[in-house]
């Protein structure tokens, strides 16, 4: 495989192809920006692997090269299993279009292909670290609290702490979307003002931690209220930091969302480190709740479900759901076979 080292090179009969079908994903297929732009980046390489010559070109002998070639430069089974998925969904479309039904055979399409076992280890899943929601509570009871920041970054974490949302909805959730109804507080997640995945509507309802994890959320946004903020305004904005003329910093909320989840990593980053913590995605506090909801009853795990947003029990248990070792073997030894 060769690098992209001619970023400016193309191919324009490519080019209008590729047009076409960015224009296919977006309104037949209903594809989200970032869906596209990972297609056309794999169909990209495609073209770098063949020198720009034109997609007609494409048979079962540049099929196996373009394979072995990517195992030659020591791609991930996962990215090679990524790449070939949305190269043989192009080629699939493409084959269909007026100028290519009689220059591309769709059997030799089918030749994009590895192993069962290469795929089974592509999508293989290595254990995923998560800490307990005693350490979880540590970590964030340890933050401090004295400036703008350390407040919003304290509230940011006990916010994913009770109720796990994905990290794109964290940073773009609004003051509207925090709701209180009979006494039980929620975020009801809606892709109008958040950037949520699979624009899926779903209330994220309240874990009951301890008292002081929600009220460092709620007076968080009480404090913003005073500020003048309103439904519209985020809930978690960006604060500038400066220096006055007398050496003293002065921090400025400022009414714009975060416009980078690494913000929002980095932020867990120096809470879990100034813990004493290894840092781990704050994505692994969904795994934390999934796999406390396994060890709980079948209603409050369908809650649980419904809470991360998924459609079926099996993807909470096959994504989140796997209990530690520790766990795992606390189980099976607590068991006493006669």
């Amino acid at each position: 495989m060769k690098k992209d080292k001619k970023p400016d090179q193309y191919n324009p009969v490519n080019e209008r192809m590729k047009y076409k079908y960015r224009q296919h994903l977006r309104r037949i297929g209903q594809k989200d920006e970032k869906t596209v732009l990972a297609a056309l980046k794999h169909i990209r390489d495609f073209e770098i692997f063949m020198d720009f010559t034109g997609f007609e070109k494409f048979n079962d002998h540049i099929a196996d090269k373009y394979i072995q070639g990517m195992f030659n430069t020591h791609f991930s089974l996962s990215y090679i299993t990524d790449n070939i998925r949305a190269l043989k969904d192009f080629l699939n479309w493409l084959e269909r279009q007026r100028g290519y039904r009689s220059k591309i055979d769709y059997n030799h399409i089918d030749y994009l292909n590895i192993s069962r076992n290469q795929r089974s280890t592509a999508k293989a899943k290595e254990y995923q670290k998560a800490y307990k929601y005693e350490q979880i509570m540590q970590i964030i009871q340890k933050m401090p609290d004295k400036t703008d920041k350390e407040k919003r970054d304290k509230a940011v974490v006990s916010l994913q702490a009770l109720c796990t949302l994905r990290i794109s909805e964290l940073r773009t959730v609004k003051m509207k979307n925090l709701v209180e109804e009979d006494g039980q507080y929620f975020i009801y997640v809606c892709p109008k003002s958040m950037s949520v995945k699979f624009a899926k509507t779903r209330y994220a309802v309240f874990i009951a931690l301890t008292d002081d994890i929600i009220a460092n959320v709620i007076q968080w946004r009480d404090y913003l209220r005073s500020m003048g903020f309103k439904d519209a305004d985020p809930l978690f904005p960006k604060i500038d930091n400066h220096f006055t003329k007398t050496n003293l910093l002065e921090q400025k909320i400022r009414k714009e969302e975060i416009k980078s989840d690494t913000t929002i990593r980095d932020i867990f980053k120096s809470a879990f480190e100034s813990a004493g913590f290894e840092y781990i995605k704050p994505h692994s506090f969904r795994k934390t709740l999934a796999r406390y909801a396994e060890t709980q009853s079948p209603a409050f795990l369908n809650a649980v479900r419904q809470n991360l947003g998924h459609s079926s029990i099996d993807t909470t248990l096959s994504s989140y759901g796997q209990l530690s070792v520790a766990e795992q073997r606390k189980i099976i030894s607590g068991i006493k076979i006669s």
